[in-house]
């Protein structure tokens, strides 16, 4: 909810959100854990100080934009009638940004975005 709350994080959970002191980052066993300036957040969004609401302004994690680009076709072999042979190739997050989807959720726990990723699939259709 705040600066304050951000350094009480352990380690890993501060180098997840991406929490910086200046050019000071935490490491899994070494958090950071005072910060006199410098203070960012780059995989969240905490509301300025005095500012926090639970009900409209909570911290919450911050916008991406993802670029996946896919390209197919379903008859790979030209035969107008029977059987069909069909083709995809997908890439998923093409810049590879590495974001967080969720942070600490009660049920889920803390889940990054995929990274780039790549997958083709062939199929036959009858």
């Amino acid at each position: 909810t705040d600066q304050e709350t951000a350094l009480g994080l352990t380690g890993a959970e501060q180098a997840a959100i991406g929490l910086s002191c200046g050019a000071l980052k935490p490491a899994v066993g070494s958090p950071i854990t005072a910060c006199n300036s410098g203070f960012e957040v780059s995989r969240l969004v905490i509301p300025k100080e005095g500012t926090y609401n639970a009900d409209h302004n909570p911290p919450r994690v911050s916008p991406r934009n993802l670029f996946d680009v896919s390209a197919g076709t379903d008859n790979l072999l030209r035969h107008p009638e029977g059987p069909r042979v069909t083709l995809r190739f997908t890439a998923l997050n093409i810049t590879n940004h590495v974001a967080l989807y969720n942070f600490l959720s009660t049920f889920s726990g803390t889940h990054f975005v995929t990274p780039r990723s790549y997958q083709a699939q062939v199929g036959f259709v009858f």
